[in-house]
C-alpha cells in the first residue's frame, strides 16, 4: 500500500518500504484514463465553439419607402436567404429584427430630440421575405418616402 498520494488526482506514491501492488496500479491508471478523456472531451467542445465563432457575413442593401402603412401595405423586404438578425435605418427610425422569427423592435432613440420611443410590430416571414407593419409609416413602419438601408448579419456553417 502506498505512503502518500499526488495532491490533484490522488495518484499513489510509494516509500521504499511500501507493498506495491498490481490494484494500486490498476487504479491510477483508471484516474489518469479519466482525466485524459475529461480533458480531450474538453479540448473537442472548445474547437467546436471556436469553430463556429466568426463565421458570419454581412450584406447591405436599400430599398425606397413608398409612405404607405398599416396591415394591407406592409413594408415587405426580401434578403437572400433568412439572416441571423438584421437591422434597418430609415428617416428617423432603426428597425432590429431576427431572422426567421416574427418579432421586432423599433427604436427611434435620439432621433427625435432626445426622445425614446420603442414598439413592436406585427412581422412574418416567408421563406427569406419577411412583412412587417404598425398604425403608422412615420416612424414606426420604415416605409415613409426615401431610402432605408438594411443590414443583414447571415450564420456561415
Amino acid at each position: 500500500m502506498p505512503t502518500n498520494h499526488t495532491p490533484h488526482f490522488n495518484l499513489n506514491q510509494w516509500e521504499r518500504d511500501d507493498r506495491i501492488l498490481m490494484d494500486d496500479f490498476n487504479a491510477d491508471n483508471a484516474k489518469i484514463d479519466a482525466a485524459l478523456k475529461s480533458g480531450a472531451d474538453a479540448r473537442a467542445a472548445l474547437q467546436g465553439a471556436l469553430n463556429r465563432k466568426g463565421n458570419c457575413s454581412i450584406g447591405v442593401f436599400t430599398y425606397n419607402g413608398t409612405g404607405k402603412y398599416g396591415p394591407d401595405n406592409p413594408t415587405r423586404i426580401t434578403f437572400p436567404r433568412v439572416p441571423a438578425a438584421f437591422i434597418v435605418f430609415g428617416p428617423g427610425a432603426i428597425l432590429i429584427g431576427r431572422g426567421g422569427q416574427s418579432q421586432a423592435i423599433i427604436d427611434s432613440s435620439a432621433l427625435y430630440q432626445g426622445a425614446t420611443y420603442t414598439t413592436t410590430i406585427t412581422l412574418t416571414w416567408s421563406g427569406a421575405s419577411c412583412t412587417f407593419y404598425a398604425s403608422s409609416a412615420d416612424r414606426h413602419q420604415l416605409n415613409e418616402n426615401g431610402l432605408h438601408t438594411v443590414i443583414a448579419f447571415y450564420a456561415e456553417k
